[in-house]
């Protein structure tokens, strides 16, 4: 069974009843507690590390989507952060392993591969990756199991982001992060990080 990055609670920053804070460290990830995601799913000592990547145009509008299918708690919302669940393969395939754990790195790995799950993308196709900040929102169940790494990049593929043909997503195109805010069809943690971005710059 595979194992995910947690963090106990009161291992956290600081964190919004719901929101984005700024940070540019993951030292909070130290050291890292990998848990089978079944047996932390509901558990709300622990936060699952999540990365949420935000894909920019050139003219600062953002990649969008629809699922359609997968999760009936996820189906028919709308999203712009690209990510998932650190893997602890994600460290293993970061950094040697006579090297101890560095989350930077091991969060990077995640980032490309989630990526390449689900997008037709190379690394040749980012550029300006950044670490921007955390999401949170205790407003929910789901919520208050799960900790978003929020970062954001600039998209110069030949072609804009197209899901894999396997995966449960349609594309939107670029959006602005004002219609983000605006649009209730977007789920919390994407018009959360839109609200961050469009007062921080990305």
């Amino acid at each position: 069974m595979p194992h995910i990055l947690t963090i106990p609670r009161h291992q956290a920053p600081k964190l919004p009843v719901s929101g984005c804070i700024t940070t540019d460290v993951l030292d909070f990830l130290h050291p890292p507690l990998w848990q089978a995601r079944a047996n932390v799913e509901h558990d709300e000592r622990y936060l699952q590390a999540v990365v949420y990547l935000l894909l920019f145009n050139t003219a600062g509008q953002v990649w969008c989507y629809q699922r359609v299918g997968g999760d009936a708690r996820l189906d028919g919302r709308c999203s712009c952060g690209v990510g998932g669940h650190v893997d602890q393969q994600d460290a293993q395939d970061a950094q040697d392993a006579s090297q101890p754990f560095n989350a930077v790195t091991t969060l990077h790995q995640t980032l490309l591969r989630e990526l390449g799950e689900e997008l037709q993308m190379t690394p040749a196709d980012l550029r300006d990756v950044r670490l921007c900040g955390l999401i949170y929102e205790g407003l929910s169940a789901v919520g208050r199991v799960h900790l978003g790494v929020l970062y954001t990049a600039v998209w110069c593929g030949a072609h804009d982001p197209e899901p894999q043909p396997n995966e449960k997503l349609a594309s939107l195109g670029f959006v602005d992060l004002e219609d983000i805010c605006a649009q209730p069809r977007f789920e919390l943690w994407s018009r959360l990080a839109a609200q961050y971005l469009l007062q921080h710059a990305p």
